[in-house]
């Protein structure tokens, strides 16, 4: 039987380990398995949604993706909004007035007769489950409201290279309605892309509660802030419940999902809290991340 190694060859392992896998090992598993160093999942975790693909995306596949087609389109207002940063890890900004009274009320018209109930998706199935999300959402056709929108979170985010904006939905929560806890992100950039991005468009806040909840954010200093989250908000036992966005029409919120390494930020894990009363309707615009694949020369 062999002896065991002595104390200081043990630390002296250590030493050159450490250094290993901090600047080595750790960023390879980060860049090509980000779903290996992803937070522990909840038994109840939900993606959204549904509609993403898995590995990659057809780029020419204009069911999920709005392609930059050179369609000439006008845009009926000028921009005036105005943004308020909230957290720079992950960055995360409050917008007021992104989207028009006359643009929102022309979303909320074109998607009345065409709203089904909304999905879930587990990971391997698509499936309606009420007790997770009890929604309804309407695909948006791309006419000049729904372009200038798609062109308006192009530039705000600077027109970032492999990025790609999703087709748009129109998402109704009547009384009850609501969705629970949940990311946008995958953990799926290795196998060929995965969600940068949301903004959460509120048009249509007729409505008592359906807040947008981020449990693992915190409240920021200074009363202003008031104005756009619920500031005194504990659940039934006193606890901290995090950060709310009240919902207010025409404005947004909007988040980065993934880290520089492509993992994705525990941080924006959240929920849309019940309607009490009356109707909340959202307008999701997600911006799907997709690089440039690489292929190895034959020679």
């Amino acid at each position: 039987m062999g002896s065991l190694p002595k104390l200081s060859t043990v630390l002296t392992w250590a030493l050159y380990f450490v250094p290993l896998y901090i600047f080595i090992l750790d960023p390879v598993v980060r860049g090509f398995f980000p779903s290996l160093v992803a937070p522990p999942s909840d038994s109840d975790e939900l993606f959204d949604e549904s509609s993403a693909p898995g590995p990659g995306i057809n780029l020419t596949d204009d069911s999920f993706i709005s392609p930059e087609d050179g369609v000439p389109f006008r845009c009926a207002s000028a921009e005036e909004y105005r943004v308020h940063l909230l957290s720079r890890e992950p960055l995360i900004i409050y917008i007021e007035n992104f989207i028009s009274e006359t643009e929102a009320n022309h979303i909320l018209d074109m998607s009345v007769n065409k709203y089904t109930p909304s999905i879930v998706y587990d990971g391997k199935t698509e499936q309606v489950d009420p007790t997770k999300r009890l929604s309804d959402r309407a695909l948006l056709d791309r006419d000049d409201t729904v372009r200038c929108l798609e062109d308006r979170a192009r530039r705000f985010q600077g027109w970032h290279p492999d990025l790609y904006i999703e087709r748009m939905w129109a998402q109704r929560y009547n009384a009850s309605g609501h969705y629970r806890h949940h990311y946008d992100w995958a953990g799926s950039l290795a196998r060929g892309g995965d969600r940068f991005s949301t903004f959460m468009v509120y048009i249509d806040a007729d409505c008592e509660g359906g807040g947008t909840n981020f449990p693992r954010l915190r409240m920021p200093a200074g009363e202003k802030w008031c104005q756009f989250l619920e500031c005194e908000q504990r659940d039934e036992k006193g606890n901290d419940m995090g950060i709310t966005f009240k919902p207010i029409k025409g404005n947004a919120v909007f988040w980065e999902n993934l880290r520089s390494d492509g993992t994705g930020y525990p941080e924006t894990w959240h929920a849309a809290f019940p309607v009490t009363k009356g109707t909340k309707v959202g307008l999701n615009v997600w911006s799907w991340y997709q690089p440039k694949r690489r292929y190895r020369s034959g020679k």
